[in-house]
């Protein structure tokens, strides 16, 4: 049985108020513009946006990574799409804070693939997803949340 044919929409938004009510760690959302990302991002937006201004203090992080190889087309739907999700948090004074991560030079997909001499990534040998995309998102959380969430606990 599907998790939707149990849950009503208004049990759904519950569960996500009371997760983000439950402490005061940030959140780290990951966007990348496709259905299913959207469709998280949409679920916590309209969960968090029922719940009283001065609850929603906590900060949700949407994080996007940036593989510095897709089409110029991809990129700027991206940035427009992570520009109109950090205009309306503003506007609504909603948590989210937009950011776009993308990998250490060292790790990019052209000097693994020139560079280091890796094949072409393929389904056998997929390389590339780790190192462009969630270790730049690793590395944010480590950084920036991680960091957050310490200076949370001394105040």
């Amino acid at each position: 049985m599907s998790f939707f044919e149990t849950n009503s929409l208004k049990d759904i938004h519950a569960s996500i108020q009371e997760v983000y009510l439950s402490d005061q760690r940030p959140w780290v959302v990951g966007y990348s513009g496709g259905k299913d990302s959207t469709c998280a991002l949409q679920l916590v937006w309209n969960a968090l946006a029922l719940l009283p201004t001065e609850k929603r203090q906590k900060p949700v992080y949407v994080i996007s990574s940036d593989t510095l190889v897709e089409t110029p087309i991809i990129v700027r739907y991206i940035d427009k799409n992570l520009e109109s999700i950090q205009k309306k948090s503003d506007e609504q004074g909603m948590p989210f804070i937009v950011q776009k991560v993308s990998p250490r030079v060292e790790r990019s997909f052209w000097v693994n693939l020139i560079g280091r001499g890796y094949p072409a990534p393929s389904n056998k040998f997929r390389w590339c997803t780790e190192r462009l995309k969630i270790e730049p998102a690793n590395d944010f959380i480590t950084q920036r949340v991680s960091a957050l969430e310490l200076s949370h606990v001394r105040s």
